[in-house]
Order: structure tokens, then C-alpha cells, then sequence
């Protein structure tokens, strides 16, 4: 029941909005703006300005906003705006960007057979570690281009592989190869901290 509320609280919302409502625009900027701040920090080199990119997002749902028909799929749309965005910001400084559709497609997502190497230290102290969850954002960042949008859509906002699919305009099977390579990454070189900590505290 809660959650059909907060659906209906926010369709009325969008509602509002296309009907020229500058405080719901406000309302629905301060529900997403989180959101929309974590997936733009992941994603955006250190030379960008996070809140110059960020803004130009909220700029572009403003003026297309009036344009959308389906208020239930509001989420994927809002992120497959940002994404955009950051890859105009991209293009616009002269750098390439990661597109290619070649890898190939899965019916299924590849099991990885990787499991990272034990610290002896409880979860909660790893998620408390200040210094862990930097090193977490450093390696992020430093995953190819296409498989950072991934991790961060489906590990971080816990996004659907449909829903990443759909922001990103790609076949399920590619979503699916690219979060399965990602991850494989992404546990490496996670893994090679795990393999300091240990060190530092025999």
C-alpha cells in the first residue's frame, strides 16, 4: 500500500510538473537528485564538474518533461537523460566514448568464478571503512567506459537488467555479457586490497 502511494504521490507529481508547476519541479528534483548525483559521481571524470553536469541534466528534464507519455517508467527515463548528458559533456571536451555494441550476447548472465580473498574482518567493518569505500570509487572509475555505466546502474542504484537495457538502448544479452565482465574486473582489483589488508595485519 505505502509503496502504491509513493507511486501515485509521484505520477501526480510529473502530472503537476507538465502543467507548469515550478514547486512540484522542485519536489521531483529533491526526490532524484541523490540519484542522480551518485550515478553522475561514478561516472564522471575528476577534470568534469559534477555539479555543472548535473545541472544540465535537470535543465534537459525541465524542458522535456512536458514531452513524456509513460509517468511509469519515469526512473529509466530520468537516468537514460543523465547519461546522455554526460556523454555529450564528453564529446563536447574532445573525448571518446565507449559505445561499441560488438561484444557478444547471452541468453543468460556468465557466472564468475571469482571470490574475493578473506580480510577477517566483519561486513559491517568493511562497509564503515571510510578508506574501503574510496578505494571501491577509485576502481569504479577506472573500469572501461562501458562496463562502469553497468556496474554502477546494476551494483550501485540497483537497476533491473531490463531497466539498464533500456536506458542504454542495448540488447539484454549485451547488458548481461557487459555486468558479468565488469564484475569480473571490479573483483580483481578488489581483491588485491583484500590481499594489502591482509598483509599489513600479519
Amino acid at each position: 500500500m505505502k509503496l502504491n502511494m509513493q507511486y501515485d504521490a509521484e505520477q501526480e507529481l510529473i502530472r503537476r510538473c507538465q502543467q507548469g508547476d515550478k514547486a512540484a519541479f522542485a519536489q521531483l528534483v529533491r526526490a532524484y537528485q541523490q540519484m542522480v548525483f551518485n550515478l553522475l559521481y561514478r561516472l564522471i571524470p575528476d577534470w568534469m564538474d559534477l555539479d555543472d553536469v548535473a545541472q544540465d541534466v535537470w535543465v534537459k528534464v525541465y524542458q522535456s518533461i512536458g514531452k513524456m507519455k509513460n509517468f511509469a517508467s519515469f526512473k529509466t527515463w530520468l537516468h537514460r537523460i543523465a547519461v546522455n548528458t554526460y556523454y555529450d559533456k564528453m564529446r563536447k571536451h574532445g573525448q571518446r566514448v565507449e559505445v561499441s555494441l560488438d561484444e557478444p550476447e547471452a541468453d543468460d548472465e556468465p557466472q564468475t568464478n571469482l571470490e574475493l580473498v578473506d580480510t577477517g574482518l566483519l561486513p559491517e567493518e568493511l562497509i564503515l571503512n571510510a578508506e574501503w569505500k574510496d578505494f571501491v570509487d577509485e576502481k569504479i572509475k577506472a573500469l572501461p567506459e562501458q562496463h562502469r555505466l553497468m556496474i554502477v546502474m546494476r551494483e550501485i542504484q540497483n537497476f533491473s537488467y531490463e531497466e539498464i537495457a533500456e536506458v542504454t538502448n542495448l540488447s539484454l544479452g549485451t547488458v548481461k555479457s557487459r555486468i558479468a565482465r565488469a564484475r569480473e574486473k571490479l573483483i580483481l582489483e578488489l581483491s588485491d586490497y583484500f590481499k594489502e589488508v591482509k598483509a599489513d595485519v600479519s
